[in-house]
């Protein structure tokens, strides 16, 4: 009985799947179109990816944004703080140095993907991903005693905070311009030339926001996932 209860759960899951799959091809591209044909001009931004992301729909990654916020700030608020399960690893020297040498290239790397996030591949999310590997090589290389003092959490902590209001102060900033709420193309931002590094309004600056609170927002959950009583 229970074999064909989930026989029947999985016929109607794939039916459903198959009706959206075939809806999709009547699909309205219109809104897409628009993206492809006119998101450069009304953007100045010549990633289309990030264009969409914080400005058509930059109300939608505020919301994601606040989503690693609550969970970095759930975790860290959760998870015991007395010991750290890896504070007995230890490496060899050559490892110790190997991430040494490794890490400011990443920093470079990642702080590069953000800066350039609205002219080429990358953006605030990214680029935040790869510095928060920083934090985490550290902490698996020397522990987390030593990433904490490098790194203090209240360091990180006002990162993401930071990054957060910054965020939303940037659409408010808008809406003081005479534009609607995280609606760069409309708010009399100077979007300058697509191509330049100075362009596309608040966009680079939502990607340094998204950048930082990311960052640090998986540094605390790494730190505080690998703590134990």
């Amino acid at each position: 009985m229970r074999k064909f209860a989930s026989l029947v759960v999985v016929v109607i899951l794939s039916s459903l799947l198959m009706m959206t799959f075939l809806s999709l091809s009547t699909a309205d591209y219109e809104l897409s179109e628009h993206y492809i044909n006119y998101g450069v001009e009304e953007t100045k931004a010549l990633n289309l990816v990030t264009a969409i992301l914080f400005d058509y729909r930059a109300f939608d990654t505020l919301g994601e944004a606040t989503v690693v916020f609550a969970v970095a700030s759930t975790i860290a608020f959760l998870v015991p703080k007395r010991t750290a399960s890896m504070i007995s690893a230890r490496f060899s020297i050559i490892m110790q140095q190997t991430t040494s040498l490794v890490i400011p290239f990443l920093f470079i790397i990642g702080a590069y993907i953000i800066a350039y996030g609205h002219i080429s591949p990358g953006g605030g999310f990214a680029g935040g991903v790869i510095l928060a590997v920083i934090t985490i090589l550290i902490t698996v290389t020397f522990g987390i005693r030593y990433s904490d003092r490098q790194v203090r959490s209240r360091i990180k902590s006002f990162m993401e905070s930071f990054g957060a209001m910054g965020f939303v102060l940037l659409g408010l900033l808008g809406m003081a311009l005479g534009g609607n709420f995280l609606a760069n193309a409309n708010s009399h931002f100077n979007l300058g030339v697509p191509g330049d590094l100075i362009s596309s309004g608040i966009i680079p600056h939502l990607n340094v926001m998204t950048g930082l609170k990311v960052a640090a927002g998986l540094s605390i959950m790494f730190n505080s996932l690998i703590k134990e009583e």
